[in-house]
């Protein structure tokens, strides 16, 4: 089976390109520079958490594909440019993960345990933070920008709320949701300060 599927790939660029835009508007839309930051923004915070499930759920078994909702991003562009640029409601979607894989003449089940489903869903959240981390490190314009959207996104999906990833990390290992938390929250802080 192929790693991604063509309309996995159509939505995810849809997404992406969708994504940049939103929070590119206003003042970065006549900006190369501004642009380019707005997309790896999208790219680090957004298509890498979604694929960080995706390759977990894999590693378990499981298909799983991004779906694109039109709906989220219309609204999210609605949003946008009413409130001309001062709202930036994002949900572009989310990766499905089937608990069984295809196979050639029949599917095979893939039940997933409890710390299965803890590790997919904090691998999302692991990467934002793996990324701000590293940002951390780059001494380059811009990257206090970048530190802030992955701290952020990691922040807000470890919130310990269904359908959000912190619920079932939370469940899963409690101690990891703190770390995570509080790593999210120390990288946070020099921004609200």
């Amino acid at each position: 089976m192929r790693t991604f599927q063509s309309e996995e790939i159509r939505d995810i660029v849809i997404a992406i390109v969708v994504l940049t835009i939103i929070f590119a508007y206003p003042d970065a839309l006549f900006s190369i520079q501004l642009i380019l930051l707005y997309f790896v923004a999208v790219v680090t915070g957004f298509l890498f958490h979604e694929l960080a499930h995706k390759f977990s759920a894999n590693k378990y078994g499981c298909y799983a594909q991004f779906k694109l909702w039109p709906i989220g991003l219309v609204f999210g562009l609605l949003f946008t440019i009413i409130s001309g640029g001062n709202i930036k409601f994002v949900a572009p979607g989310a990766v499905m993960i089937f608990p069984f894989r295809f196979g050639r003449w029949r599917y095979r089940t893939a039940r997933l345990t409890h710390s299965e489903e803890g590790v997919i869903s904090a691998s999302g959240p692991a990467i934002n933070l793996a990324f701000a981390l590293l940002f951390t490190l780059l001494p380059i314009t811009g990257m206090n920008f970048l530190i802030m959207i992955n701290a952020w996104l990691a922040l807000f999906n470890l919130l310990p709320i269904r359908p959000l990833d912190g619920a079932k990390v939370f469940s899963w290992k409690p101690w990891v949701w703190i770390i995570m938390m509080a790593i999210s929250i120390l990288l946070l802080t020099p921004y609200f300060i």
